[in-house]
């Protein structure tokens, strides 16, 4: 790749990633109608090919549907065959002090309402070992599966969503990568959308689709679902590209270091109980800036209620406030 094909490629990164985040703000505000107008502006200027796939990092040439035949994979038969062990202890661990499964700390913002929660396995070319250590049936199941684990990009996470909840139409960041779910537990009152198309669970049967589609969850039921997600490879991936997303694995640390450097932070620590974040030198100017200019002394977000915190204007019986006396200039 020369120069000039590489900086087009990032360039059309950069726009990918403020195309989407302008999609997912209309989305989150609940105008869905405007953040269609903005996939559909999108594909007009060349950014992505369809309106409903809008992956940050999309390859060419690589077969876009939004759903794949399960029987492709050889090992969904094998997922399948072993779905009762898995399901068993999954209704073992959850809901006693050893389950593992948490709210989603990375996902969190696609949480329209209600509670989604998830646990690890693999992820980053790793298992996570506390999380295994929770659900050896399932790991052990597992290990027998390079294509979900040393030979994927992705991760293995135990997902489990509350009724009440509706998670956003949101697309992955590549299609690069298949996503397949293992329903557990599915009782009635489930919405899966996908490129607007309703997918239906089945308890036991594999489903395959592609995320960087667009997809949206809605739980209107009475009970917890909860599927088993894993990641492996499209099909038509090449050689060259599949050695090169291997090698892309981000380390923890590497993630954070992207968070700091996409904020432009250039510190972080802990103090007792909390995280504290130090901004480089050009925020830490424009924050000083906009604070100079507004009296603003501090603020707390708290959901979608700003609270601001001023300086108080000199009272009138300061010094400073005080008119001269007579004779005084």
């Amino acid at each position: 790749m020369n120069e000039s094909t590489g900086t087009r490629a990032y360039l059309m990164q950069m726009v990918r990633r403020h195309y989407g985040n302008l999609i997912d703000a209309w989305h989150y505000s609940g105008e869905p109608e405007k953040a269609w107008a903005c996939a559909e502006q999108a594909v007009r200027q060349g950014v992505w090919d369809h309106p409903m796939q809008r992956a940050r990092e999309h390859l060419p040439g690589l077969a876009a549907q939004p759903v794949h035949d399960a029987a492709r994979f050889w090992f969904t038969g094998y997922l399948e065959e072993n779905y009762p062990r898995i399901r068993a202890e999954v209704e073992r661990v959850l809901d006693t002090p050893a389950d593992p499964v948490r709210p989603t700390v990375e996902d969190r913002a696609l949480i329209r309402r209600g509670t989604w929660k998830q646990a690890h396995l693999f992820r980053d070319g790793r298992w996570q070992e506390q999380v295994c250590a929770r659900f050896p049936v399932t790991a052990g199941i597992l290990e027998q599966v390079p294509e979900v684990t040393t030979l994927s990009p992705g991760v293995i996470t135990m997902s489990r969503v509350s009724p009440g909840t509706h998670i956003m139409p949101h697309c992955g960041p590549t299609n690069a990568v298949l996503r397949i779910h293992l329903p557990l537990i599915v009782p009635d009152g489930l919405t899966l959308r996908v490129a607007g198309r309703r997918v239906r669970w089945t308890e036991g049967k594999c489903l395959v689709f592609d995320d960087s589609f667009e997809h949206e969850v809605r739980h209107e039921g009475t009970e917890d679902r909860v599927v088993l997600i894993l990641d492996t490879l499209h099909p038509d991936l090449g050689g060259d590209d599949h050695r090169r997303l291997l090698q892309r694995r981000r380390t923890f640390e590497e993630q954070m270091v992207d968070f700091l450097r996409e904020r432009g932070l250039e510190r972080m620590e802990t103090r007792g109980e909390e995280i504290v974040f130090h901004p480089g030198t050009t925020v830490r100017a424009e924050l000083a800036y906009y604070m100079a200019v507004t009296g603003v002394t501090g603020a707390e977000v708290r959901g979608d209620e700003v609270v601001w915190q001023r300086a108080e204007p000199p009272s009138a019986g300061t010094d400073a406030a005080r008119a001269p006396a007579d004779g005084e200039a």
